[in-house]
């Protein structure tokens, strides 16, 4: 019980810090003119929002636990991810994503390898998604530009990845050799303990392997996405008529395609990430800025809050799960 209260009094703090880093980014724009597009701001379409960030939140979580052979509970995954997107959010450095392994290690039914493999496979996905939505992006007309030596070097990439992983699995004495032999050079590991760590990786990457498991996990993407699209389009409504409704679909898409809400960003970052490219060709900054801050506001809230919980029902403490990595 300790720890849980203490996890929850460290989330709180530093719930306490970024709500003054927000302060501090919104410093550098016209803040009357932000404030005045806020005050416009509708909030029916913001609770609705709400619904669907936390459903893509479910659904992503869904996901990962689909690429472990839904062996974890539900709700473990759940608060593992949400720790996760906390982290990344709140902290510098990316530390969310080894967190969200470490919390996902915890349950009995699923290895660190395992965690992290899947972990892996996912970010491939989420990759996918995210040049998805830039060339949906720029197809709608959203100014933002991309060559189709960067589309090319995106689809190579997951490509030569995919290709990896379907080589791996169909090499798999192999590849147990060979990684044993290499894991057993580093301090501390037996050829005992590689080999179980390689025979992990290998039972999960052969799940995903499978071309019915694949499609399985585009499907779930393609929900979780949907759902955080939705999330970007409802906060854009929200700021009612002052964007036309030619210009709301490709703003939310490139937004989204930005900075995902699997992808959660710093205070300043997020709206750097949203505000800087979308005024640069042409949509009106005032808007933008008071449109990221009503969507890192939202995001926060419940990302953050749904952190907490997932720290105090693990029992589990911040600097214990930072502590592990």
């Amino acid at each position: 019980m300790q720890s849980k209260n203490r996890s929850l009094w460290q989330m709180i703090g530093l719930g306490i810090v970024v709500v003054a880093l927000v302060a501090l980014a919104v410093a550098f724009v016209d803040v009357t003119a932000v404030y005045q597009e806020l005050r416009r701001a509708r909030p029916v379409y913001m609770l609705a929002s709400s619904l669907f960030l936390l459903a893509g939140l479910a659904s992503f979580a869904l996901r990962w636990r689909f690429l472990l052979q839904n062996r974890p509970g539900f709700w473990h995954t759940f608060h593992a991810t949400n720790i996760g997107h906390a982290g990344n959010m709140l902290l510098p450095g990316r530390v969310g994503e080894p967190a969200r392994i470490v919390v996902m290690g915890q349950d009995k039914t699923v290895s660190y390898t395992e965690a992290t493999s899947s972990f892996v496979v996912e970010r491939l996905f989420e990759q996918m998604m995210r040049l998805l939505a830039v060339a949906t992006a720029v197809t709608l007309g959203s100014g933002l530009t991309i060559t189709p030596r960067a589309i090319g070097s995106g689809l190579l990439f997951l490509a030569l990845a995919f290709s990896l992983i379907f080589w791996l699995v169909r090499r798999r004495e192999r590849t147990v050799r060979w990684g044993t032999a290499v894991l057993r050079q580093l301090p501390r590991v037996t050829p005992e303990k590689a080999e179980h760590w390689l025979n992990d990786l290998l039972d999960n990457l052969q799940y995903v392997a499978s071309l019915s498991h694949t499609a399985q996990t585009i499907g779930w993407s393609f929900l979780s996405w949907g759902c955080f699209w939705a999330f970007f389009y409802l906060v854009l409504l929200a700021l009612g008529d002052r964007i036309p409704a030619a210009d709301r679909l490709p703003i939310s898409i490139g937004a989204l395609a930005l900075s995902p809400p699997s992808a959660a960003t710093q205070p300043g970052l997020f709206h750097g990430s949203v505000v800087i490219p979308l005024t640069a060709v042409g949509y009106d900054q005032n808007i933008l800025t008071a449109y990221a801050i009503i969507l890192h506001i939202i995001e926060m809230f419940w990302i953050v809050l749904l952190a907490i919980v997932g720290l105090w029902r693990t029992g589990m403490s911040l600097t214990a799960v930072i502590r592990k990595q």
